[in-house]
């Protein structure tokens, strides 16, 4: 199966077999390195693209308390905003469940590219973070 990603306002386009070369295009070394630093730079990229990712949500939604509520799944913190404003999560334990909730956030566009243009994003108002597609 193969999968396309879109970002950085569609000026990057690229197709790939295994999520992990569509991190490789976000996450500069991410294929040189050993399973265990994979999960740690995903934690690391999530929690650099928090902040344009929330700047983008607010944006969108607007600054009265409408947008949504981004977490890091590694990171659960106080999160006493408005109870209404729906959550999502970016979800680090496996490649393919990274990308997907970098797509629910509108961070990237992610498909596949079976001449289907299917896109792989879970429900926009998650409360928990999205299944892995199998």
């Amino acid at each position: 199966m193969t999968l396309r990603m879109i970002w950085a306002g569609g000026r990057q386009d690229v197709s790939a077999e295994h999520p992990a070369d569509l991190l490789a295009e976000l996450i500069p070394g991410y294929a040189g390195l050993s399973p265990q630093r994979r999960r740690a730079a995903r934690v690391g990229h999530a929690e650099g693209s928090l902040t344009r990712i929330r700047q983008r949500l607010v944006a969108a939604f607007g600054s009265d308390g409408a947008a949504p509520t981004v977490l890091v799944d590694t990171r659960h913190p106080d999160a006493s905003g408005d109870p209404a404003s729906p959550v999502f999560w970016l979800c680090t334990d496996d490649d393919e469940r990274y990308l997907r909730s970098l797509a629910a956030v509108g961070d990237i566009f992610l498909a596949l590219g079976d001449g289907t243009a299917r896109a792989l994003v879970p429900d926009p108002v998650v409360s928990r973070p999205p299944a892995p597609i199998r």
